[in-house]
């Protein structure tokens, strides 16, 4: 365990005066470190505040621990080409040239830059448990896999990777150290600096006896990790419980309908919807007559959300994008409506959503920019292929429900949720609540049982079927 003194000490070890001009890759890890406290203090509020992570809240902590993940990559990469020269034993005979000497100062900056910022977020993150299940749970939209955040650590706290640091620094004291015009490079003078002001340096000996005690504390470290992983997958385990019986249900209960909905591929109402819309437009429906809807809280019993045409997307510039064109076939066939059901999240045509009664499009009062409205249709794309969340909890990334997809794509809107069987919910209502009098959307276009409802009602029916 680190004493305060040493946690003073790490936070201290790469202040920006240290790394004023040092280089790009040790930059981003330090500043990386701010944003590990910034992460921290969401959780720590937001337990203490007894409320689930906010959508905005949970998307800041997984384009940041992306972000980790990306910077570690990089550190990696930067100095692969320079640890091959510490991967023997340093013998008496051993020698290297000053070019090599030089780079090897560089890379062993980076490495240890990259090893204080992850054992920093090491302690910030590893006895936070809702924090450390976050980062190690599956989530397609920011490319990551299960374990994540635990695998990084282990490699943290792997022998191999210490013994090459400590071969490294036993060849900078050796050699640099003594080597006078090496020593007047101002920029190895900066990663000097930091190869000095280390933990690692600071903290690992050379000497054999302890050495093996400092071998033994990295395999304590990695026996913790294992064994709240352990933990971890208790509480997963239950959690899955949960969501097979939970899927079972609703998938029987889906399977029961009476009939066909009374808008189901009406040309009036499919014309009108697609001369009213537009992109990143909100769609509710309910249909009473499917045996789903009656164990759904609240009037309203489905979310969905409306991308945009082709069109669209081109005039917003992300017709080229990646994640766009992944879609692109569906989206040119009229799949224009992102929602989540009992499969999967999926694209699905106006004709498809239209088997129901009663619907409402919502729009934001705010009029979103280009390129707001493009970062939101790109965050609600990115979840597209996730499986449905039977646990029905807005702080899992792996698995969505229709509501939760609303959650974690208007980040900017603060939504209610209801604490449930230990966590946190929203139901399709509470999605509706927002367009509401002096709410962010408003209802632009409503349908109940198979009828348009007058452009001047449509606000007071709207608020009443709520109440």
């Amino acid at each position: 365990m680190m004493t305060k003194f040493m946690i003073f000490m790490l936070m201290i070890a790469f202040s920006s005066n240290l790394l004023a001009g040092a280089d790009e890759i040790i930059q981003k890890l330090v500043d990386s470190k701010r944003q590990v406290d910034a992460h921290a203090k969401l959780v720590d509020e937001s337990i203490a505040q007894a409320r689930p992570l906010t959508g905005e809240e949970l998307y800041q902590i997984s384009t940041g621990a992306r972000q980790r993940l990306l910077n570690r990559e990089e550190s990696y990469q930067f100095i692969s080409k320079d640890f091959t020269l510490v991967q023997k034993r340093i013998k008496k005979d051993y020698t290297i040239s000053d070019e090599d000497l030089s780079s090897l100062i560089g890379s062993l900056a980076v490495a240890l830059t990259l090893y204080e910022t992850t054992l920093y977020t090491y302690h910030q993150f590893q006895d936070r448990p809702k924090l450390r299940r976050l980062l190690n749970e599956k989530d397609l939209s920011f490319k990551r896999e299960d374990d994540t955040f635990k695998d990084s650590l282990k490699s943290l706290f792997s022998i191999k990777n210490s013994l090459h640091l400590l071969r490294a620094i036993k060849i900078y004291k050796r050699f640099y150290l003594p080597n006078v015009n090496l020593n007047a490079d101002a920029k190895l003078q900066i990663y000097s600096n930091i190869i000095e002001g280390s933990y690692f340096f600071n903290h690992f000996k050379t000497r054999d006896d302890e050495l093996r005690d400092d071998l033994f504390m990295i395999l304590f470290e990695r026996f913790k990790i294992n064994v709240q992983a352990k933990v971890d997958f208790f509480n997963h385990l239950g959690n899955a419980i949960i969501y097979k019986g939970s899927k079972i249900f609703g998938n029987i209960l889906g399977g029961f309908q009476k009939r066909k909905g009374l808008l189901y591929r009406d040309d009036t109402f499919i014309s009108k919807v697609e001369s009213t819309w537009k992109p990143m437009d909100i769609v509710l429906e309910k249909t009473p007559f499917r045996l789903t809807d009656n164990f759904i809280p609240g009037f309203w019993g489905h979310a969905a959300i409306y991308l945009g045409t082709r069109e669209d997307l081109e005039r917003l510039g992300i017709w080229e994008n990646e994640l766009v064109q992944k879609y692109a076939t569906e989206i040119d066939n009229g799949k224009l409506i992102i929602e989540a059901l009992r499969d999967k999240v999926q694209l699905n045509s106006l004709e498809h959503f239209s088997d129901i009664d009663d619907f409402v499009l919502m729009r934001s009062r705010t009029n979103y920019t280009d390129q707001e409205l493009a970062e939101h249709i790109l965050r609600a794309l990115s979840h597209l292929g996730k499986k449905y969340d039977f646990n029905f909890d807005v702080e899992t990334g792996d698995t969505i429900v229709c509501s939760e997809l609303h959650y974690r794509t208007f980040t900017e809107v603060k939504f209610n949720t209801t604490l449930y069987l230990g966590r946190y919910t929203i139901s399709v209502d509470q999605v509706a609540e927002q367009a509401l009098p002096g709410m962010p959307f408003a209802p632009i276009l409503l349908f109940i049982d198979g009828e348009e409802v007058d452009q001047e009602e449509t606000e007071t029916i709207f608020n009443n079927l709520l109440k």
